[in-house]
């Protein structure tokens, strides 16, 4: 598989979407509503259009482009939860299944942390969905110390929040 990872560029959006669509329709079944996961695939489209009107050079996300589709991707920046304030945090990082497992995480991590070293951070969290098994088996095995739970507020779930040192 011939694959690249890079900086996201306007016309990724459309693809990006489509991974948040089905990554989260694969990775999230049984854990967040079904009519959240259904509101997804409805709006694809919508939410495309609004990530074309908003699209700037700024944006902290990496693409993950294999066989020159998008497959994955990763959006990191300073940490979201104003308790870590001095730690970058990968807030996404999703890859269709079928793309899992040959190491394509792995390599998003590393290259978030690239960026977020650049942006001065040596600390850096990630937040996951406290039921969504494998990806905090993912988080642990490469490296992440648990840190504590907390509450991804978007529905009310509750999470897990693992620490970096970068």
């Amino acid at each position: 598989m011939d694959y690249i990872i890079r900086k996201i560029r306007r016309e990724d959006v459309p693809g990006l979407n489509h991974v948040v669509t089905v990554a989260w329709n694969e990775a999230y079944k049984g854990i967040v509503p079904d009519e959240f996961l259904e509101e997804l695939k409805r709006n694809e489209k919508e939410r495309t259009e609004k990530g074309l009107s908003k699209f700037n050079d700024d944006y902290t996300t990496l693409i993950l482009e294999v066989d020159n589709e998008v497959v994955g991707f990763s959006h990191y920046a300073t940490a979201n939860q104003e308790r870590f304030p001095e730690c970058g945090e990968i807030r996404a990082l999703y890859i269709i299944g079928k793309y899992k497992g040959h190491g394509f995480g792995r390599k998003l991590v590393e290259e978030s942390i690239k960026e977020l070293k650049k942006m001065g951070f040596n600390k850096m969290i990630i937040c996951c969905l406290r039921d969504n098994l494998p990806a905090n088996e993912f988080y642990k095995h490469i490296g992440g110390e648990y840190l504590e739970d907390g509450i991804y507020e978007r529905l009310n779930l509750p999470e897990k929040i693992y620490m970096y040192k970068i």
